[in-house]
């Protein structure tokens, strides 16, 4: 199978009109009502947006005072806030929100916020990413559930907006990394993982579950044949588990008895000779690079692929497209 990256949507716009700005949050964003507390002359909305394969990223510029109700969303979305002043509804008061701190917004119920001349980065991610990662921390989907909208400490925070950082980064380029499949993927797992790492939920209070029982060769080997049969494609451990007939948790647990590695640390393997038989197999003339080669197969940063791949194949990844 072919495999070929996804163009990103991008949009960029800018209007000194309330109720534009007010049909472009409602449209493109959540449905917000806002109310204009205090008149500004100067009123200026901008909005610069990203987005492929259900992943985005934002950044938004609201000279004014407004306050209004955030309905419930349908995905993850996150706000740092880099300037101005934001509050977020919490038990009967507003919560303020520091310039340099993160905030989630609400996926299952309305929120009042109020913001004033702020200046914000957004990431959406599908929900599904989450509770995904839940599952495998033992809480089912529909009991997964973020309880706060603040990061558990100054720590995480930090740790958020590092990520956030990481996944503005790789919508850049003319080509950018989220656009491959793999990729992205793989990024999405991520997020998903350090937000249920960051903001308080269910997976928290989640009771001790029993180990997965006896795992036996046979339901590695079908693993096996999966991932090798499927390593193009952007393959959660779920998919992996369920072809195999077992759990997430006896996947894992019988990967490392039975292979000493993880599932994952074996797809990636098997994309590292596929990458490197793309490579014996390529051509500079017709525009084939490292960089593309790599991306292609879900290695994100080319020096690092260069420095796993001498190590596997005792070569350079561009000494082997050369040959």
């Amino acid at each position: 199978m072919e495999l070929t990256h996804t163009p990103v949507r991008r949009a960029e716009m800018e209007t000194k009109d309330l109720a534009v700005a007010e049909e472009l949050l409602s449209r493109d964003y959540v449905e917000y009502r806002p109310q204009l507390v205090r008149h500004r002359a100067d009123f200026v909305f901008r909005a610069q947006s990203a987005a492929v394969g259900g992943c985005g990223v934002d950044r938004v510029r609201n000279w004014a005072t407004l306050e209004g109700t955030v309905d419930a969303l349908g995905e993850v979305a996150a706000l740092v806030v880099t300037a101005g002043r934001y509050a977020i509804r919490e038990d009967h008061d507003y919560r303020p929100v520091a310039p340099g701190t993160a905030v989630l917004l609400p996926t299952s119920t309305s929120v009042p916020i109020r913001w004033d001349r702020v200046d914000v980065q957004m990431v959406r991610f599908p929900i599904a990413a989450v509770t995904r990662a839940a599952g495998r921390l033992g809480v089912e989907p529909v009991d997964f559930r973020f309880v706060a909208t603040a990061p558990l400490s100054a720590a995480h925070n930090r740790h958020w907006v590092s990520t956030v950082g990481y996944l503005e980064r790789a919508f850049d380029g003319p080509e950018p990394a989220i656009a491959y499949p793999l990729l992205r993927e793989s990024m999405l797992q991520s997020l998903a993982a350090v937000a249920i790492a960051v903001f308080p939920n269910t997976t928290m209070s989640v009771d001790y579950a029993a180990g997965p029982g006896r795992i036996t060769p046979a339901a590695i080997r079908r693993a096996i044949a999966y991932l090798d049969a499927y390593a193009a494609e952007p393959l959660t451990l779920e998919q992996v588990a369920a072809a195999a007939g077992i759990s997430v948790r006896g996947l894992q647990a019988g990967f490392a008895r039975h292979r000493g590695v993880s599932p994952m640390a074996y797809l990636r393997r098997v994309r590292m000779e596929r990458a490197h038989r793309d490579l014996q197999a390529g051509d500079r003339s017709r525009g084939d690079t490292v960089a593309a080669i790599a991306r292609r197969w879900g290695f994100a940063a080319p020096g690092r692929f260069a420095v796993e791949y001498r190590r596997v194949f005792g070569r350079s990844p561009g000494r082997t497209l050369r040959a």
